[in-house]
């Protein structure tokens, strides 16, 4: 038995492929319905480099600033113990 993942829309009881995909002829699943009030759907790859290229970047010297305050809190800080332990 094979799996296939798609994403769809539900609309008066019909269910109608979402983006490019397609709906086989004939098959059996699973619905999960999602919270249409929920976080908006992930981002793919690309968007997610697009947006990443357009953040505001730490100017050199903070981005400095901050790796060294990193450091020291590392060597510093006592390690941390697992809760079960």
């Amino acid at each position: 038995m094979s799996y296939r993942t798609l994403e769809v829309e539900l609309e008066d009881g019909r269910v109608r492929p979402r983006g490019s995909e397609t709906l086989p002829n004939k098959a059996h699943g699973l619905l999960t319905l999602l919270d249409s009030s929920g976080p908006p759907a992930a981002l793919t790859c690309g968007e997610l480099a697009d947006r990443w290229a357009r953040l505001e970047k730490l100017p050199l010297e903070e981005a400095r600033a901050f790796a060294d305050d990193l450091d020291q809190a590392r060597t510093n800080l006592p390690p941390l113990k697992a809760t079960w332990d």
